[in-house]
């Protein structure tokens, strides 16, 4: 069995905001050899290790574990034929390793391991401007997910609180919730849409920004992967691969510069490559 191993490099900071047009279904897999890589059993559990900030965050919850089983319930609430189960605490198993025994691919860890965990670097490596990344790995025979562990970057800021992305002293607090909420949309299976082409509003889009919930693109995305009924607000079920309804009319898009001028970290992603199990 052949297995493929892909980076999912985070979420860029931006402190630009899309505003006005009128967007199209423009979800994207994420691609192995021609198969969108999905959970075959429908469903993922994720062990989350974050931890207590030690004082209540903004929007009120007491843990970043808290934040994690909320983002995990945003996508379940859709009705999809997928679950996330949320297990707080446990025995961590780091996903950093070669492929071989206990890493299903490398630096994800074994066959359905899927910690998420506060780290200062990707297994060895600089996070850079990345402020998380999930490092999915499936078959690249029919793109089955194998694990998809998660790593938050402990060194930049955080809290968790809804609406506009907060600066504080000319530095961004990044919201846990809206980008875990994003982060589980790459453990799923889905992919960014604009870094693929698209313009659509979506929490799956490569930066971080001021939406904070999932998006009519993100629901419609989940069920082509996973179909069951229609997602919620009556949208059209897709199905498949493809990138829907390319020709459709985009509309006028805006981009708002705010008077504090915020350096952009850009999403970056790794090289994707197949491997033979050891």
């Amino acid at each position: 069995m052949k297995r493929f191993c892909f980076e999912q490099l985070l979420l860029a900071i931006l402190g630009v905001l899309m505003v006005t047009g009128t967007s199209a279904h423009a979800f994207v897999c994420l691609q192995i050899n021609g198969h969108c890589a999905r959970w075959a059993q429908g469903g993922a559990t994720l062990h989350s290790f974050l931890g207590n900030p030690g004082t209540p965050l903004i929007n009120g919850t007491l843990s970043w574990d808290q934040n994690a089983v909320n983002a995990a319930n945003d996508w379940n609430a859709e009705g999809a034929a997928f679950h996330f189960d949320v297990v707080v605490g446990g025995s961590f198993i780091t996903p950093c390793g070669a492929q071989g025994a206990g890493h299903a691919c490398p630096n994800t860890g074994p066959v359905g391991d899927n910690p998420v965990f506060f780290a200062d670097n990707f297994c060895g490596v600089g996070f850079g401007d990345i402020i998380e990344l999930t490092n999915n790995c499936a078959d690249s025979s029919n793109g089955s997910m194998l694990n998809a562990p998660v790593f938050v970057n402990s060194t930049v800021s955080w809290n968790a609180y809804d609406g506009a992305i907060r600066v504080v002293n000319n530095q961004v607090i990044n919201d846990i919730r809206r980008v875990l909420v994003h982060e589980f949309g790459h453990v799923l299976g889905l992919d960014h849409p604009d870094t693929n082409g698209q313009m659509v509003f979506a929490i799956m889009n490569s930066r971080e920004s001021s939406i904070d919930r999932l998006q009519p693109d993100d629901i419609s995305g989940l069920f082509s992967l996973y179909p069951n009924s229609a997602p919620s607000g009556g949208g059209a079920t897709n199905t498949g691969c493809a990138v829907a309804e390319h020709g459709a009319s985009m509309g006028a898009w805006i981009l708002l510069v705010p008077a504090l001028l915020l350096p952009l970290r850009l999403r970056r992603r790794a090289n994707s490559q197949a491997r033979q199990p050891h």
